[in-house]
């Protein structure tokens, strides 16, 4: 990579723009899908929030004291997720080591496994050939452990678990649904309501609330059981929960959320309609990321005042992932701007 677009320090908070060192650039990395962040309407709940409760509540979940502002956001992420209780954690990563971790049985993690729910190597090198051997696994009659993202955030795929549909033995998924949440499925249920139902597989869907809903904090939505297995580890009992201003947020502003979600899904269909003419992109439809050819020159963009993703991930010495991501806060003007650059760099 060049050296220009590495480490690249931000003025200000990323929005639709941000800039660095004192230049404006249109912003098409992180993961701001719904642009709450500079929503005014948003921004004066979370106002309202810190009037009411504190930017913080530095106290224990199971302390006697409590706000029922925790419980309330519990309630509607079950509802969005058709889960029977949801519990609330400090970030996505420790909920989906909370759901991992919890298990007796090996876990069989999927290829591109997120570091929170990676428990051991997966077996085999790709996802479709995983859901065929788990299903072989199945077939012995012993209940078995998965754990897979919903969203593969490195190719822009959303992931099919209709393997399941076939599995002969009782099987717990884990799902990490971080980048799913908020976003695909109806009115943004995420993963919970695109994977298949049956009476042999139980489902756990770890999240982070950062991505999509833009507040700190994460989830895990589950049978009531599980749950209550979760509320008895350190990680719920003996932390700081999330910051209750921006939790109150979430709770009273779930029109904010439905109204940026659908500005978003436009703003995927139009930029799609604008790139189709153009090879090599990986991009699954109504997602907001699109992968780059590794060899395309990502200064280019730079240098015509966009900032784009550009860094190895997950692993910080592996190949660098170079991706567009956008957010409901684009406008179709930036939107063909960006193309025009796209077309330039190929």
């Amino acid at each position: 990579m060049d050296q220009q677009f590495d480490n690249l320090y931000l003025d200000r908070k990323p929005s639709r723009t941000t800039s660095v060192n004192g230049k404006e650039y249109l912003f098409f990395s992180g993961y701001n899908y719904l642009g709450v962040n500079a929503d005014a309407e948003f921004i004066e709940l979370i106002l309202e929030g810190t009037d009411r409760y504190g930017w913080l509540y530095p106290s224990s979940r199971i302390s006697n004291t409590r706000l029922a502002v925790y419980e309330e956001c519990e309630a509607i992420l079950s509802e969005l997720t058709g889960s029977e209780d949801t519990i609330l954690l400090p970030s996505g990563f420790i909920a989906g080591r909370v759901a991992t971790s919890y298990h007796q049985n090996f876990v069989h993690n999927a290829p591109d496994s997120h570091p929170a729910i990676l428990q051991h190597k997966p077996a085999v090198a790709d996802f479709e050939d995983w859901g065929n051997w788990i299903t072989e696994q199945s077939r012995s009659d012993t209940p078995l452990t998965i754990a897979s993202d919903s969203v593969n955030p490195l190719t822009s795929t959303i992931n099919n678990f209709s393997f399941l549909n076939d599995a002969s033995s009782k099987i717990v998924t884990v799902i990490d649904d971080s980048h799913g949440i908020g976003l695909i499925g109806e009115n943004g249920s995420g993963a919970s309501g695109l994977v298949p139902q049956s009476n042999n597989v139980e489902y756990l869907f770890s999240y982070s609330l950062s991505k999509a809903y833009g507040i700190s904090g994460g989830a895990i939505s589950a049978s009531k059981n599980w749950v209550a297995k979760f509320k008895h580890t350190p990680e719920y009992s003996g932390v700081t929960p999330s910051s209750p201003a921006q939790i109150f947020a979430f709770n009273k502003g779930q029109h904010i959320y439905h109204r940026q979600r659908h500005k978003l899904l436009s703003n995927i269909s139009y930029f799609e309609n604008c790139i189709k003419a153009m090879p090599g992109i990986q991009h699954s439809a109504g997602l907001p990321s699109f992968i780059l050819p590794t060899d395309i020159n990502e200064n280019i963009f730079f240098e015509s005042g966009i900032l784009i993703s550009s860094f190895a991930y997950p692993d910080p010495k592996g190949k660098t992932l170079k991706r567009i991501v956008l957010s409901a806060l684009h406008t179709p003007a930036d939107l063909d701007f960006l193309a025009s650059v796209l077309q330039k760099a190929y």
